[in-house]
């Protein structure tokens, strides 16, 4: 038994050559060499780049939940 597929509408867009920003200077990633964009080395710099990055809003949020925890633990001691 073979069930009939209905058919999406595909939309067509039309290009009428207009652009929110001039996008002709930005190169993209072909100004990157290949053989040094999958190296070992450079996906390590931007690991420990994200991580230095995100070190002092993690410690943040670890505070705020020690903080959190300790106020509903002391709270749950005075109710004993």
């Amino acid at each position: 038994m073979k069930k009939d597929k209905k058919k999406k509408n595909k939309t067509e867009y039309i290009d009428d050559g207009r652009t929110v920003v001039d996008m002709s200077s930005f190169g993209g990633r072909r100004d990157v060499p290949k053989e040094s964009d999958h190296s070992f080395k450079a996906q390590w710099r931007t690991y420990i780049t994200s991580v230095k990055m995100m070190i002092i809003p993690m410690l943040c949020v670890m505070g705020i939940i020690f903080l959190a925890f300790l106020i509903f633990y002391l709270i749950a001691l005075t109710q004993l």
